[in-house]
């Protein structure tokens, strides 16, 4: 048989006040504490690997484990399509016989469930197989009204929520106690377990193990080794999802000396770098900026371990270019306006000379005339320095603004308006646990 595939999503919320199992709970005092909801946490992170690796088994364990951790409707549902998968996947009476008692125990604990629905069609579609293969009347069957067929299946409190007098009411379909075990789960792609020294081996893994401290070793493709002591409890399953922290990416910089390099809107490092820059695998902008250039930009994707090139070769931009060319012209007057105020000077200076001379004796009609040439050379060599310094001094203050103000626009610095791209989404985390004063919940999709 062939199971219809769809991703199954986790959704446990308990409240102390309106919940079945956990009102419950409450009256036996044992409302859910952090380190029970940790540890349904790793129960569920692990089940929803083993789930995604089709080993079903484990993954119904697993969220029965977190059940009786955190008691939710949501979690019998997850524990029985598990089951479910496990049935279609590798028929055998026993997985069907805990997939019905589990549906069944999902409608009695949430009448109006938000998977009713699925919940009974489910029923619907097990419940006959379990008549065909004898099982009903079987320790862990189905009663009376699993033998009403498929119409008792979908009848509701009457059919299938009625049914499974073998279910035990605290954990419907938990199987019988496996002895000490390690369930040993991580997010990382690929990731492999080693107990004790042993080969490494896929995860996620379920080790049968002695009662006691364990050495455990996770390791997966681009990511950091973890090294951990688990400590086993005898007859209990002991979970534990590894989260690896992933190795970075290298980032090789080159280009123009003195440029910044800007990663994600942060300033990292300056052209040449001293060394390759680490960024974390995932999508990123970078920027390399220089005032007075066109800055370089790029976005890049990249994966554990990679080495990434860039060559940002910076262009000027036609603003420097200018910058350039009006200083150079105040260059020029600079030496316009020097040269004439020396001429200046010299006709100043024999004006002076022939004046001297006329004090002391009269001057001679050719002297009058250089004298007077002199004195006039004077005022237009003068009036010329004049003007070509105001425009050395315009076109200095003018380049100047040019130069100084030749800042690169970065795109990190652009406003977020209403119409600008709202950043990539943060993927969601495959479980969330949570513990109030009066509620404790689990949430997750896998």
């Amino acid at each position: 048989m062939k199971a219809t595939a769809r991703p199954l999503v986790l959704w446990a919320a308990l409240s102390l006040a309106l919940s079945p199992a956990a009102a419950s709970a409450d009256a036996r005092g044992a409302r859910p504490t952090p380190e029970q909801v940790a540890r349904a946490e790793n129960f569920f992170s692990a089940g929803a690997q083993a789930y995604e690796a089709g080993q079903y088994q484990v993954a119904a364990e697993a969220f029965l484990e977190a059940h009786e951790l955190v008691p939710s409707p949501s979690l019998l549902f997850s524990a029985a399509q598990a089951y479910r998968r496990q049935y279609l996947t590798a028929p055998a009476p026993d997985a069907l016989r805990r997939a019905i008692a589990l549906y069944r125990e999902y409608l009695r604990a949430d009448p109006a469930a938000k998977r009713r629905e699925e919940a009974v069609d489910a029923l619907a579609s097990l419940v006959p197989l379990e008549g065909r293969l004898g099982l009903v009347g079987l320790p862990g069957g189905g009663g009376e009204g699993a033998s009403a067929g498929e119409g008792g299946a979908v009848a509701g409190e009457g059919g299938a929520v009625a049914g499974g007098g073998g279910a035990v009411a605290s954990s419907p379909g938990r199987p019988a106690a496996g002895g000490t075990r390690l369930l040993l789960s991580s997010p990382a792609e690929g990731a492999s377990v080693s107990v004790d020294g042993q080969p490494f081996v896929p995860a996620p893994l379920v080790a049968p193990v002695a009662p006691g401290p364990h050495r455990v070793r996770v390791r997966a493709a681009g990511h950091y080794d973890e090294e951990l002591t688990l400590v086993a409890v005898a007859g209990e399953l002991m979970p534990q999802h590894v989260v690896l922290r992933p190795k970075p990416a290298m980032l090789q910089v080159t280009g123009t000396s003195g440029a910044r390099i800007t990663i994600d809107g942060q300033v990292r490092a300056t052209v040449p770098t001293a060394a390759a820059i680490a960024v974390p695998p995932g999508a990123h902008v970078v920027e390399v900026s220089l005032a007075g250039h066109a800055p370089y930009r790029r976005e890049i994707q990249v994966s554990h371990e990679q080495v990434v090139r860039l060559d940002a070769d910076l262009r000027k931009t036609p603003q420097r270019i200018a910058a350039w060319a009006v200083l150079g012209v105040g260059a020029a007057g600079a030496v316009a306006t020097g040269t004439l105020a020396s001429f200046a000077l010299a006709s100043q200076s024999e004006a002076v000379d022939l004046r001297d001379k006329k004090d002391e004796r009269s001057l001679s009609p050719d002297e009058r005339d250089r004298y007077n040439d002199a004195v006039e050379a004077r005022g237009r060599l003068a009036g010329a320095a004049a003007v070509a310094g105001g425009v050395t001094f315009l076109a200095f203050a003018v380049g100047l603004r040019l130069y100084l103000f030749d800042e690169p626009k970065s795109a990190f610095d652009e406003p977020k308006g209403a119409g600008a791209p709202a950043p990539p989404p943060r993927k969601a985390p495959e479980a969330e646990f949570t513990v109030g004063l009066l509620s404790a919940g689990v949430r997750g999709r896998f």
